[in-house]
């Protein structure tokens, strides 16, 4: 029964669309009033033409977690916190 409790395996996907900052937040100019320094102006792309889709694998059984990132694999090695390129 142990090892039946170390056979699995689980997969999450998430997409989101690109969000390109033209003007970014730099600060607060008031830190009671929570104002910041300037406004920040964005676009968010229609995720339908540009977006980024991330998948992550893991199981106690890989020595490595598994994460896609636009389609090209990567190894993760949490105890480093960082991704390998396969």
């Amino acid at each position: 029964m142990a090892n039946e409790l170390q056979n699995w395996v689980l997969m999450v996907t998430a997409q989101t669309p690109t969000n390109i900052a033209v003007i970014k937040y730099w600060g607060k100019r008031d830190e009671t009033l929570i104002l910041p320094v300037n406004d920040n102006i964005s676009v968010t792309l229609d995720p339908e033409h540009l977006c980024t889709t991330t998948t992550v694998v893991v199981s106690p059984n890989f020595e490595n977690d598994r994460m896609w990132l636009n389609g090209k694999v990567y190894f993760m090695n949490i105890s480093f916190v960082c991704l390998v390129e396969v």
